[in-house]
This record gives structure tokens, sequence and C-alpha cells, in this order.
């Protein structure tokens, strides 16, 4: 499990199969969490992409989110020095924990990112997103997330010899084909591209990020969001005290 090197797919694919047969064994109370315990050490070693990978080339079930909730309203089309005005003025106390994970699963997020044990895989887990951004780096990739994008999560545009042209994001390299994921929200939709195929690759210019997730919200939909993401998954964050 430490060895951080030297894997290949059938090794991955193994590993992640014992987990799934393991899951089916009977165990006492504490079972289930050491078995995820375990895996999410794996998991810790690899990069976003890396595990975005191992869902699309099917080594490790992908993330399938439960029906979602639809958020309550009412939006508008909101501006990051908006969104950062509200913050400052209402953002670090009276926050609702239970309310955020809502809004976190109503504006779709919970689709591509993991938050503490839940979420998809095909974008950066926001868990320690208090650690990694500012809150005016938040706001902004929330709000535009074309401005900046990470190279780590660039969109790539393949064009083909014969005149297709495949979009996405490149999860995996092979001597003979890149493997390309055409949708954001589902690693499993992929294209395989092979090398001697590729006539152009160039980097997007749009961040697979759709604009405007935060536009459906209602103010205390958007603050909550913000709280729950900032909170590391702590509901005793200091920004839900009364």
């Amino acid at each position: 499990m430490n060895e951080k090197e030297h894997w290949t797919d059938a090794d991955r694919s193994g590993y992640y199969a014992w987990f799934g047969r393991a899951r089916e064994w009977v165990g006492g109370n504490s079972y289930r969490k050491f078995l995820l315990n375990i895996e999410n050490e794996n998991l810790a070693t690899l990069s976003d992409t890396e595990k975005m990978a191992l869902e699309t080339l099917g080594i490790r079930q992908p993330y399938t989110p439960p029906p979602l909730p639809k958020p309550e309203g009412p939006g508008r089309t909101w501006t990051t020095e908006e969104v950062l005005a509200l913050a400052e003025k209402s953002l670090n106390r009276g926050r609702n924990f239970e309310h955020g994970k809502r809004t976190f699963a109503a504006a779709r997020c919970v689709v591509c990112h993991r938050f503490g044990e839940d979420g998809g895989a095909t974008g950066p887990d926001l868990t320690q997103a208090a650690g990694r951004f500012q809150l005016k780096d938040l706001v902004e990739a929330m709000v535009e997330p074309s401005k900046v994008v990470s190279d780590q999560y660039k969109a790539s545009i393949v064009q083909t010899v014969d005149g297709k042209v495949v979009s996405g994001r490149i999860v995996a390299e092979f001597p003979d084909r890149i493997v390309v994921v055409t949708d954001p929200e589902d690693a499993t939709k992929f294209v395989e591209v092979a090398r001697e195929e590729i006539e152009e690759l160039l980097p997007a210019t749009q961040s697979l990020m759709p604009a405007g997730l935060l536009d459906t919200l209602s103010e205390e939909e958007v603050l909550d969001l913000l709280a729950y993401t900032l909170s590391r998954d702590k509901s005793n964050d200091r920004r839900f005290r009364k």
C-alpha cells in the first residue's frame, strides 16, 4: 500500500477489486471504517488526475451521486465583487453547516468534488480548501472558473488527422494513445485517441467547470456554501457559531 511507484493498471485493478469484495464480508463495528481508512490512505498518495483515471479506466467504482436537492433560490447573476462583499458582512458567524452541505449538493459541487467522505473525483478534493485557497481565490474560482485554471485541471483540445475534434481532460497517457474524459461530471465518459491519429494538441481556454453555478442560489445559500466549503468538514467551525 505504501509503494508509490511501479504500480501497473493490473495492480490497481486487483487492489481496488479486493476492497469491493471485502466490503461484502461480515466484520465488527469498526470493520468498514478500517477499510475506508486503508483505501483513503492509498488515495492520498495519488494526484486528483490519477484518482480520476482509476474511475475512467474501470479500476475503481465511479462515484454515483444520490438524487440531488434543488436550489432554493431565488437566484441572481452573482459577480465576484458581490459575493466577496456579502461574505465580508455575513460569513464569519451564524452560518448553517447542514444547509451548506445541502447547498453543496444542490449546486452540483458534490458531483465533481470530494468533500469529507462524499463526492466525485473529476475536480479537486475540497475538504482542505481552507488551507489551500484564500477566500477571494475560492470565490473567483466559483464565479469565474475560466479566469485562472490550474494546469492539473486544464482541458485540452485534440485535433485528429481525419478532422475530428475531442475536447476534455487528459487523464491517462500511454505510448500508443491518450485517454480524454469528455464529460466533467462523469469520469466514465471518455475517448481514447491513438497518438498516430493526433494532428494537434492544444490547451483549451475555458475551464471544465461551467460558469454560473452560483446563479441559482440565494444569499443564504451562497453564504452557507462558502462556510461549508471552508469548514474542512467540521460542524464546529467558528463560522457556524451563533
